[in-house]
């Protein structure tokens, strides 16, 4: 029996480590050595040939490979806009990762063993239009948020990710700061009065008093690492030192009505 909200370092996944993220009764899993310090160093020259482009408007700054289903969340036409994106942008990360492997297929390999049964980039139910998965990002701090997709709040009712019942977040590290930069995760659900009491103007954060007497997990990742947890509890990455950045690359992944395993970004 594992204790509450602890992190678990493991050698590979399991389908109880599954169960335990998605139900909250897990801080975070992670799996050291997930990618080779060979396979990162290729990874990270595909990126730089390929180019990084940073959030307009969004502080402190973060760079990004690829796109987001919540940037495309808040009409018909953004929405439209995403599936006409999302063909290439997966075309472009297996451009990317073509000397090191795509890590994304590494992951659905992975997560879908472990699971018992075949996991896959989510599809709209409608269209028959692939999701995009493999948000490559390049930042030293992130603000406190969470994440969630389903609709049970209101949030993404027109989606079919908006149908998931639970919700994980991965990272694989392609490079790490040379201090400071850890991932923080509070034992503290998003709640939708936090709109209103937290959320601060401007800006994907909340305020620190959200989380106050809040239980936490804190993890300093390591290159090559594969740490995920349930980003419907709020996180935060504290800033980091020096001048080398932090790059991952990552995804969502949904428990689906059918339990299938659906991943996007």
């Amino acid at each position: 029996m594992m204790t509450a909200w602890e992190v678990v370092k493991a050698n590979q996944l399991t389908k109880e480590l599954l169960d335990g993220l998605f139900k909250g009764e897990i801080g975070a899993v992670r799996i050291p050595h997930f990618l080779s310090p060979q396979l990162c160093s290729k990874a990270l020259e595909g990126i730089k040939r390929y180019g990084v482009d940073y959030y307009e408007g969004v502080y402190p700054k973060i760079g990004k490979i690829g796109i987001t289903q919540f940037e495309h969340r808040f009409s018909e036409d953004a929405k439209r806009e995403y599936f006409r994106k999302a063909e290439k942008a997966n075309q472009a990360r297996e451009s990317i990762f073509r000397d090191s492997g795509d890590p994304v297929g590494m992951v659905i390999d992975a997560v879908g063993e472990a699971w018992g049964s075949p996991a896959g980039i989510a599809r709209e139910e409608e269209s028959n239009h692939s999701y995009f998965a493999g948000l490559v990002r390049v930042m030293n701090r992130a603000l406190l948020h969470t994440d969630w997709a389903g609709g049970l709040d209101g949030r993404d009712p027109d989606w079919t990710i908006g149908k998931i019942y639970a919700q994980l977040t991965w990272n694989i590290y392609l490079q790490t700061s040379s201090s400071g930069g850890a991932t923080v995760v509070y034992q503290r659900p998003w709640r939708k009065s936090d709109q209103t009491y937290y959320k601060r103007k401007d800006s994907y954060g909340y305020d620190e008093r959200v989380v106050e007497n809040a239980d936490a997990v804190r993890i300093v990742p390591e290159r090559g690492e594969w740490i995920a947890f349930n980003p419907q509890y709020y996180h935060e990455v504290e800033e980091a030192d020096g001048d080398t950045e932090r790059i991952t690359i990552s995804s969502f992944i949904g428990l689906s009505p059918s339990k299938k395993l659906i991943f996007w970004s």
